[in-house]
């Protein structure tokens, strides 16, 4: 039995790397030029400011955590346009400190952008922004954690327990702790929504669904590699079913 285990855990460790080497680009056949974050309200300036630096400069200032967090927040937005933001989304979420910081920096860069264009025609478009988080901890601490290696932990973690254990609720928790660090990992969305159709949690399965078809993601890539410990979850029929109507 330990020997399966182990056999298994080595099999899980190379998909869920190889699900994250493998996030295809979005294609889009126009001449799209994205909005492009200037720093500066009202500028029609074409800089290179980083918004990434902007929300780290501002984090300082935004009042100290009560307690750790940590995790990559991703976070979804419209620019129209006249380089204004809305429909501020949080996409993975470190936790609800962190999601109000984001939110209130995010609203202040309003008219701070130059607008995305379609044919040279300037158009509302998304844009979808990941951010690594590490707050409450020394920066030495800050240094030593990987999250690439702690997520893969608890995707493991996740996989025992829903294929060896048969506990689904605790698996689904292993995978949440998991997606919050690697969000883009296409294995652990698959896995959570197998979890949520396993709990009878149909719209939250759809979800997952939806997210792992938005950034181009294929079931075959788990499905082939974890074929019989999959087929025999409960739940994947009906989770293969919420796929093919795509």
């Amino acid at each position: 039995m330990k020997t399966i285990r182990l056999l298994f855990v080595c099999m899980l460790v190379a998909i869920f790397a190889h699900a994250q080497d493998n996030v295809p680009p979005y294609v889009i056949d126009v001449e799209v030029t994205p909005p492009k974050f200037t720093a500066v309200k009202y500028t029609q300036a074409n800089d290179d400011s980083s918004l990434k630096a902007y929300i780290s400069q501002n984090f300082q200032s935004n009042g100290e955590l009560t307690r750790v967090s940590e995790g990559t927040e991703v976070v979804q937005f419209v620019i129209d346009p006249e380089g204004r933001v809305s429909d501020i989304t949080i996409v993975n979420s470190v936790s609800p400190e962190v999601d109000d910081m984001i939110t209130a920096i995010l609203e202040e860069t309003d008219r701070m952008w130059i607008p995305g264009k379609n044919n040279g025609v300037p158009v509302a478009m998304e844009k979808e922004l990941a951010i690594q988080v590490k707050l409450g901890m020394t920066e030495s601490a800050a240094e030593k954690r990987d999250f690439t290696e702690i997520a893969e932990d608890h995707f493991t973690n996740g996989a025992e327990k829903l294929f060896f254990d048969q506990k689904t609720r605790k698996a689904k928790r292993s995978f949440e702790t998991a997606i919050r660090y690697k969000p883009y990992d296409q294995g652990t969305l698959y896995m959570l929504a197998l979890c949520e159709m396993d709990l009878g949690n149909k719209n939250e399965a759809q979800a997952y669904v939806d997210r792992i078809q938005k950034l181009g993601g294929n079931p075959e890539i788990l499905e082939e590699r974890l074929a019989q410990d999959i087929k025999n979850v409960g739940s994947y029929e009906q989770l293969s079913a919420l796929f093919a109507t795509k």
